[in-house]
């Protein structure tokens, strides 16, 4: 129960930025005192900073966000970016799907498409991919540490599964992107990332409308690392220019 009030806490936040525990316990129907348990385990995560009476979120910092919180963002807006994503797919490819919850928005559209071999990093993708009733598919599972609260299997530098394979395309998020590149906000996922970039034969960005104009201390890639950026809406003039320099294909809905 907790999670899921944590989770709503922060979407509230994302909208609001701050917030009074009075307006707070209304919105989580809870008490005071659950209410502090909450904001006293978000701020030990740096999500959230603690004020008299009330709370702040903390923005822009280097902080993986839950699944459960990332996957509440935007869905939506990710289905579509998901299905566009999907006609970069054709049978018998060789797939990375990143951990992320916009690429997981992929997954659905996958179902049809006979014989991919899919190697993934998120313990959420793989299951579902399990469970989508393409016996035809193959799915493998990096090896690593599991990160709590993230359903991601962070990797060493040299993982036998990922190693094992080249691929014919790879699809990432990222935490922002900006003009000036593409961030992630965890070394050992924008490390992993680029490892897995080498191996592909092409690399596709998923990115919804919220992550322009968002900096982060790693950057993963240049957007001369990625052969197109496909996202929820029309992105800004100078954004359209920056691909087209790049050669880059950027791809929004129609």
């Amino acid at each position: 129960m907790d999670n899921i009030r944590e989770m709503e806490l922060l979407a509230y936040l994302d909208k609001h930025k701050t917030a009074t525990h009075t307006q707070l316990c209304q919105t989580l129907h809870c008490s005071l005192s659950t209410l502090r348990r909450i904001l006293i385990r978000l701020e030990d995560q740096g999500l959230v900073r603690r004020l008299r009476g009330g709370v702040i979120i903390v923005e822009n910092v280097n902080t993986e966000y839950s699944h459960i919180y990332r996957s509440s963002l935007n869905v939506a807006q990710k289905k579509v970016i998901g299905e566009l994503a999907r006609d970069f797919i054709n049978p018998g490819m060789c797939i990375f799907l990143e951990s992320s919850s916009t690429v997981y928005q992929m997954i659905p559209f996958l179902a049809a498409i006979p014989n991919l071999i899919i190697v993934t990093n998120g313990l959420q993708h793989a299951q579902l991919l399990s469970s989508s009733g393409n016996s035809s598919v193959k799915i493998y599972l990096n090896g690593g540490e599991i990160k709590i609260n993230s359903s991601t299997v962070n990797a060493s530098f040299s993982d036998p599964i990922t190693d094992s394979f080249n691929f014919n395309v790879a699809f990432f998020s990222a935490r922002g992107i900006d003009p000036d590149g593409i961030y992630e906000a965890n070394f050992n996922s924008a490390e992993m990332k680029k490892n897995v970039m080498k191996k592909a034969s092409k690399n596709i960005l998923l990115v919804d409308h919220s992550k322009f104009d968002t900096t982060h201390f790693f950057k993963p890639g240049r957007y001369l690392d990625y052969d197109a950026i496909i996202t929820d809406a029309q992105p800004a003039s100078n954004y359209i220019q920056i691909c087209e320099d790049a050669g880059v294909d950027l791809v929004w809905p129609s």
